[in-house]
């Protein structure tokens, strides 16, 4: 989903906005690994980097010369670390994390921006030495903007170990997904600019583990006899955009969007993806910013029986400072990816999040709702031992509290979030994850 707002820069309150609700409900595990990979675009409006702003991941301190650093230090208890839908293993893990970043533009106002972040983070697991990980994630960013033409470079990788619900073969796993993406943009009038860009995102899966329990939750679905359900299948997508917009007012701007994609993956035969679709960008003022896409995919598939297939897209990314005390973030992606764990099956894959938070007279506390809607969609024949795959709705719930301490010069922070999730379709499962540590911010 290419969105192209005025100046062609990324609307960086939405944006950021709707990734740190997405990163606080699934930065304790990876049981959205695939929904989230697969939808992964660096330009569209729920873009993985806000161009120019000093990431906040570090905690906005920072230190001289654009540089930032923290430490974390947390304790998290999962009632359900392999989510399974029988026999549920608990786990209790301590993790460490130290995250790191950079801006070479912190004041604002260079015609070049680069901005780089790094997090290494670890996790002992003190029932389960097989759970332990070290995972880590890093991106590179490169905006460079003339007096009518703007080109901007997004590097970013992405590692994650745990548990994914649409991955169930694969037990507790580590998983890593790539982007990269290219786009330039020029301004042909006024009010009237275009852009084309190109991206593509990799997604692979390492080998997976069983816990002492198991997960009998999974019957095996990929198709082979003599396959132990152990398993899972990465794919990778390469796009191309190519959009326009009009800046009605000095608040809005909108425009068309086409895109052209195709996927790769041995799960599934390769598979072509045409789009077509409206964006925009509001900015009523200050506290709200709405930047959306609506439109449609045309999906063509190269199995012989297979169909094509017309699906609805759409994103949005919305961001509401309704006071000095409250604010409302919201985010909506689409995507389509090969299955990892099923032959001849694509994931036409809808994420919805929302957090509302609200500062105390020490501190901030917040509410939010993520829901994963994976809708499968069969792309040829099946394996004769091949069971269907049915749909699947994650949805999870969260409580968190935040709060600076007096040591350090209120560098050092309290956090503490609690997670309720639950996962209907193929299996069903719940899980319950309270986190509680210390982070410090320089």
């Amino acid at each position: 989903m290419f969105f192209l707002p005025s100046r062609f820069a990324i609307s960086q309150g939405a944006v950021f906005a709707g990734a740190f609700s997405i990163q606080a409900l699934c930065g304790l595990n990876a049981q959205n690994f695939t929904a989230r990979s697969a939808t992964l675009n660096p330009f569209g409006v729920n873009g993985q980097l806000p161009f120019g702003v000093m990431p906040s991941i570090v905690g906005g301190k920072g230190i001289k010369g654009g540089f930032g650093l923290g430490l974390g230090l947390s304790t998290t208890y999962n009632s359900n670390v392999l989510l399974s839908e029988n026999d549920p293993e608990s786990a209790v893990s301590m993790n460490f994390s130290a995250p790191l970043s950079y801006t070479s533009d912190p004041e604002g106002g260079a015609p070049m921006v680069i901005t780089a972040t790094y997090a290494p983070s670890a996790s002992v697991y003190f029932d389960n030495s097989d759970f332990n990980s070290i995972d880590q994630s890093g991106s590179l960013g490169i905006i460079y903007s003339a007096s009518r033409t703007t080109i901007s470079a997004f590097a970013g990788v992405s590692q994650n170990s745990g548990a994914d619900s649409l991955v169930a073969s694969q037990g507790f796993f580590t998983g890593t997904a790539v982007s990269l993406g290219l786009q330039v943009g020029y301004q042909l009038a006024p009010r009237t600019s275009i852009s084309a860009g190109l991206s593509t995102s990799i997604t692979d899966y390492g080998a997976g583990s069983f816990g002492s329990s198991g997960n009998p939750s999974f019957s095996g679905n990929l198709g082979n006899p003599n396959d132990s359900g152990n398993s899972a299948v990465g794919f990778s997508s390469y796009t191309a955009t190519l959009g326009a917009s009009w800046a009605a007012t000095e608040r809005f701007s909108f425009g068309p969007n086409l895109s052209y994609s195709t996927s790769v993956s041995d799960s599934v035969d390769d598979f072509n993806t045409w789009g077509f679709s409206m964006v925009g960008n509001y900015k009523a003022s200050e506290r709200i910013q709405v930047s959306a896409t609506m439109g449609f995919a045309y999906t063509e598939f190269s199995e012989a029986d297979a169909s094509s297939d017309i699906s609805p897209t759409g994103s949005l990314n919305a961001s509401y400072q309704i006071d000095e005390l409250w604010a409302l973030s919201t985010s909506i992606q689409s995507g389509i990816s090969p299955s990892p764990s099923g032959s001849n099956y694509v994931i036409n894959g809808w994420s919805v999040s929302s957090n509302l938070s609200r500062q105390l007279l020490v501190g901030s506390a917040g509410i939010g709702l993520l829901m994963d809607f994976s809708n499968y969609q069969s792309a040829g024949p099946t394996g004769v031992f091949q069971a269907n795959q049915e749909n699947q709705q994650n949805i999870a719930f969260l409580l968190n509290y935040s709060r600076p301490l007096p040591l350090f010069n209120d560098r050092l922070g309290f956090t503490s979030s609690l997670i309720y999730t639950m996962n209907y379709g193929d299996f069903e499962y719940t899980q319950v994850q309270v986190n509680a540590g210390l982070n410090l911010a320089f």
